[in-house]
C-alpha cells in the first residue's frame, strides 16, 4: 500500500488539515512534553485509515492521500511514523513535487536519549521534577503506554497506588531501589521486570533511596486504548480515589465509599451520602422508607 501526505489535497483525501487544528489547537506544530492531546488525534486518524485500507500494509491494495498542513519537523516525522504502520511507502508531496519513500520502522531506543527523531524530540519533558521521555503515540494507538522516566534519588515514580482498568508493568533501566509492593518492600536493580496487574490490592511504588537515580521503563496495558476507559486509581498513603477517563476527572477520600453490605441493605432507601463517608436522611421524592439516624 502506498500513502502520500500531500498538501495541496483536498477533495478525496482524509482531512487531517482539519483534524490537526481541532484536536491539537496548532496549524502546523505538535505539543511538546506529555503528548497527550497527541492520543486522540491518533485514536481518530488511526480509525480513518481503517475505513478508507479496511487492513494494514500490503493487504489493502490501494492507495490513500492524507491532506496535510505545512507542518514542522516534528509534527510531520511524527504523522510519517503512523502512516507507516499502514503501508509499505509513504511519501510526501509538496509543491506538486513527491518525495522519496519516506517509511519508518515502528521501533524506538530505550537506551538512547541522544540522537533522537524529531517526534521522539519532542515528547521528552524535562523539568526540576525529573525527565521523562513518552513514547505514545509514536508506537501506535494499541492498548499500551509506554514513558521512560529518570527518578532522582530520594524521589519516587510515583505514589503507592492500584489501577482498576491497566496492567502495569516497570522494568529497571539503571540504578537501584526499593519496591513497595503489597505491604512489602523489595530491593530491585538493572534487569528487573516487576508486574502489576489490575486490581485494588496490587499496589506499587518505586523509590529510588538507595543513593543513585533509577531509570525505569513504564509501561501501562490498558483494557481499551489509553485514556479511553475508565480507570479508577487508589492511594492507600492518603486514602483517596482520582477517577481518570472520558467524562471523568476527580478525587475524593475513600471513606466516601459505601461498604458493599451497606449498599445492599440501604439501596432503595431515602439519604444522602457525605464526603466524609457519613450520611443524613433524606425526604426525596420516590423514597417511602426513609434510612433512620440510629
Amino acid at each position: 500500500m502506498k500513502i502520500t501526505l500531500d498538501e495541496g489535497a483536498r477533495e478525496g483525501a482524509i482531512r487531517v488539515d482539519l483534524a490537526w487544528e481541532l484536536f491539537l489547537e496548532s496549524k502546523s506544530t505538535i505539543p511538546q512534553g506529555h503528548g497527550a492531546r497527541l492520543i486522540p488525534f491518533t485514536n481518530w486518524l488511526w480509525d480513518e485509515l481503517g475505513k478508507k485500507a479496511g487492513y494494514l500494509n500490503r493487504n489493502s491494495g490501494k492507495e490513500l492521500t492524507l491532506a496535510i498542513p505545512a507542518l514542522s519537523e516534528e509534527a510531520l516525522d511524527f504523522l510519517l511514523r503512523v502512516a507507516s504502520f499502514w503501508a509499505d511507502e509513504v511519501h510526501v508531496k509538496k509543491g506538486g513535487a513527491l518525495s522519496e519513500n519516506l517509511w519508518r520502522k515502528p521501533a524506538v531506543n530505550v537506551f538512547d536519549d541522544k540522537t533522537l527523531d524529531g517526534s521522539e524530540r519532542s515528547l521528552v519533558r524535562k523539568d526540576d521534577q525529573g525527565y521523562q521521555r513518552f513514547f505514545m503515540p509514536l508506537l501506535g494507538p494499541g492498548r499500551a503506554f509506554f514513558r521512560i522516566e529518570l527518578i532522582s534519588n530520594g524521589e519516587s515514580a510515583a505514589r503507592y497506588h492500584s489501577h482498576s482498568e491497566v496492567d502495569e508493568y516497570y522494568l529497571i533501566l539503571e540504578g537501584s531501589g526499593t519496591l513497595r509492593y503489597s505491604d512489602k518492600d523489595v530491593v530491585v536493580k538493572r534487569g528487573d521486570l516487576i508486574a502489576k496487574p489490575t486490581g485494588p490490592d496490587a499496589t506499587s511504588q518505586l523509590i529510588a533511596d538507595r543513593g543513585e537515580p533509577l531509570r525505569i521503563l513504564d509501561m501501562e496495558i490498558w483494557h481499551d486504548r489509553p485514556y479511553s476507559s475508565k480507570d479508577l486509581i487508589l492511594n492507600p498513603d492518603f486514602n483517596e480515589i482520582i477517577m481518570r477517563g472520558p467524562g471523568w476527572g476527580g478525587l475524593f477520600p475513600n471513606e466516601a465509599l459505601m461498604s458493599s453490605e451497606d449498599f445492599r441493605k440501604h439501596y432503595d432507601e431515602g439519604y444522602r451520602r457525605m464526603k466524609d463517608g457519613g450520611w443524613i436522611p433524606s425526604k426525596a421524592r420516590g423514597h417511602k422508607k426513609v434510612r433512620e439516624k440510629t
